[in-house]
């Protein structure tokens, strides 16, 4: 079994899709769902730290994977569940001391929405995933000293 130093965890996509729970589609700023996420969030901090790792979450960033037929957003991509799910993990981050969050969602969408491009590269290849130019030129050159001051 591996046990590193720290474990860095960028979650988001699911986590702002409507989903059944209970039998009832719910989805991010509903009570329900809201603790569910907290249960879910709290159990990855369980199964990542036992080896005294220090966990990194990172915000999610804006999205914008495909548009409905009429030209809107669906509803994963909505920037009011992406700050939704950021404040949610926020929370859960500061009651415990191993954890941290970094703002990968701002370095992402540095002008505080969506964007496919920063610092002059294209970031998206598709409205969600990065590219490998963008990882290599923008996200990593900013991410990796963060993670490596956390092993300090």
């Amino acid at each position: 079994m591996t046990h590193p130093d720290v474990a860095f965890v960028l979650l988001a996509r699911w986590e702002l899709m409507d989903r059944k729970l209970g039998g009832v589609w719910q989805h991010i700023g509903q009570p329900a769902f809201d603790a569910y996420l907290r249960t879910e969030l709290e159990r990855a901090i369980t199964v990542l730290s036992p080896g005294g790792a220090r966990i990194v979450f990172a915000t999610a960033p804006y999205n914008r994977r495909y548009e409905r037929p009429d030209g809107g957003l669906y509803a994963e991509d909505d920037p009011a569940r992406v700050d939704a799910w950021n404040a949610l993990l926020g929370g859960v981050a500061e009651r415990h001391a191993n954890v941290q969050v970094i703002d990968l969602g701002a370095r992402i969408c540095p002008a505080g929405k969506f964007t496919w491009e920063a610092g002059g590269v294209r970031l998206r290849s598709d409205g969600l995933h990065f590219t490998a130019a963008g990882v290599r030129t923008w996200i990593a050159p900013w991410l990796l000293p963060r993670l490596a001051a956390v092993m300090r």
